[in-house]
């Protein structure tokens, strides 16, 4: 097989490395093809000119990158990407470590080839695979008959089943999920600030060195395991619009809803004024037009004006100053007669943002930063929210993480996958105006799994029996039983699962589960 063992034996060391899922069968047979000698020249020419397709066909079959289709799908998204944007992706795959020791390997490979008979080994290293996942402990993926319960909303549990089933019974269960709210026959005593924040997760926190930062201990109450679901803004902002009902089907989000998911006619149903505001133009991949269409905010949304820009997005359009919009806004309805709702969302922290000034135009070594000036930006405007004299219930719910760290199924900055360390993001919830509202020593910390269901559940609580009434029921007390929502991601076919054991299943836009193992 001359050289096309070397590819065969590093893609079963990558495979046995958890980098990807080598499907032995297929290889085998290319390996098969690849063996015979053949006499005459010309057939070699074409066993050759057969093989190199199908080789780099098959070795993209064996990675986690997403399927052709969902590639050919985003071509519009990617063609808005500014050339710097693009080298800085390209750099970002291409790690010159690697480079060297595949270089390192092939030499070593080149010398002893005329020795050794690598076609036996790249023979062996194939059959490994089935080999080694008929001895790995039993099962090596969740079975019918050993699988481990299958949570359902609110922490019940059904019996065992395989993962396609414990999929199919987490959608069921969330459909019944609606939540109405209602209030003590008062005018809602407060207004409420959704704080949507692009790429911010715990695991961007702790890459970053920020997950103490003191915004957040400001807060009432924090999430440890709050689950966005979502690694994109689109479907991300209308999994918050929509959290009065259970969590749906990536599928089903661009396809209306029943009108008591929506969050905003909700709370204008109590007598809430709405506002949408946001610190970009919302034209890429129609935000805007997603948040007023299918959001349920028609005719709500402001243009970000008399601001000062505080960089660029990757396709060059201005992002404004989070703390100058928030503050403008705040001012300019501080006198409204009616409870205001406001839904802010802000990408200051997406990937290949260009900030003015700072010496790298690299967006990794840029975020840090713009995450110190985005949680100022916050602090300063809760402080002016508690100098305001307005009682005002702030959720900061961040959209889904950055993906600073990357993993072994996907580079850094790229989300296909919406595993844990993208979805698990640091949801708070502070009520300004209730001093007792705050634990003594901090906030309360919610460790369970929750989701936007969930934590419109505790708003609605809110709303019907106000924290700023004398004798309300303290936070630690509505806390204590909330609702929870086992952990289900989902992006355009590409599914997260996790189990009893606290395992992580992927179930990739090719068709297949696979083991989570970063």
């Amino acid at each position: 097989m001359s050289y096309w063992s070397f590819y065969f034996l590093v893609k079963v060391g990558l495979h046995h490395a958890g980098y990807i899922d080598m499907h032995w069968l297929p290889n085998l047979l290319l390996a098969l093809a690849l063996m015979p000698p053949l006499p005459m020249r010309g057939l070699r020419v074409t066993r050759q000119a057969l093989a190199w397709p199908a080789a780099i066909a098959l070795l993209y079959h064996d990675s986690y990158l997403p399927s052709l289709n969902r590639v050919l799908s985003q071509t519009h998204a990617l063609a808005s990407f500014s050339p710097q944007y693009m080298a800085e992706l390209l750099a970002r795959v291409w790690d010159w470590k690697i480079a060297l020791g595949l270089a390192a390997l092939l030499a070593v490979y080149a010398l002893l080839a005329q020795r050794v008979r690598f076609a036996t080994f790249a023979l062996a290293g194939i059959l490994s695979i089935p080999l080694a996942a008929a001895l790995a402990p039993q099962p090596d993926m969740p079975a019918a008959s050993a699988a481990p319960a299958a949570p359902l909303a609110g922490g019940g549990a059904q019996a065992p089943m395989d993962p396609d089933a414990q999929l199919q019974a987490f959608y069921a269960s969330e459909s019944q999920r609606r939540l109405t709210w209602t209030t003590s026959g008062a005018p809602p005593a407060f207004d409420i600030i959704v704080l949507h924040v692009c790429s911010l997760s715990w695991d961007d926190l702790d890459f970053v060195g920020m997950r103490d930062n003191p915004l957040l201990r400001r807060f009432d109450v924090i999430f440890t395991q709050f689950n966005s679901a979502a690694s994109y803004s689109g479907p991300a902002m209308l999994r918050v619009l929509r959290g009065n009902c259970g969590q749906m089907p990536h599928s089903k989000l661009y396809q209306g809803a029943d009108p008591a998911c929506y969050v905003f006619p909700s709370l204008e149903q109590l007598g809430y004024e709405s506002h949408a505001l946001l610190n970009h133009d919302g034209h890429f991949d129609d935000f805007a037009k997603t948040l007023e269409t299918d959001g349920g905010l028609a005719g709500k949304l402001e243009l970000p004006k008399d601001a000062p820009v505080a960089m660029h997005s990757f396709d060059g359009t201005p992002i404004y100053n989070d703390l100058a919009l928030l503050s403008n806004w705040h001012k300019k309805n501080q006198g409204a007669k009616r409870p205001l709702a406001l839904y802010y969302n802000t990408i200051t922290l997406h990937d290949g943002n260009r900030v003015p000034g700072m010496t790298s135009r690299q967006s990794l070594d840029t975020y840090k930063p713009r995450l110190t000036r985005l949680l100022s930006d916050f602090d300063q405007f809760l402080t002016e929210l508690e100098h305001s004299g307005r009682p005002t219930v702030v959720l900061l719910v961040p959209e889904h993480g950055a993906a600073l760290r990357g993993d072994k199924f996907q580079i850094s900055g790229m989300r296909e996958i919406p595993g844990p360390r993208i979805t698990l993001v640091p949801a708070a919830l502070k009520i300004v105006g209730a001093p007792k509202a705050s634990a003594s020593n901090g906030p309360l910390v919610i460790d369970q799994p929750v989701s936007y269901f969930d934590l419109n559940t505790l708003l609605g609580d809110l709303l019907h029996d106000s924290p700023l009434a004398p004798g309300s029921r303290p936070l630690s007390e509505r806390t204590a039983h909330m609702e929870t929502t086992p952990f289900e991601a989902e992006n355009a076919g590409t599914f997260v699962l996790r189990d009893a054991a606290g395992q992580y299943l992927i179930h990739t836009d090719k068709g297949e589960w696979v083991r989570y193992t970063p």
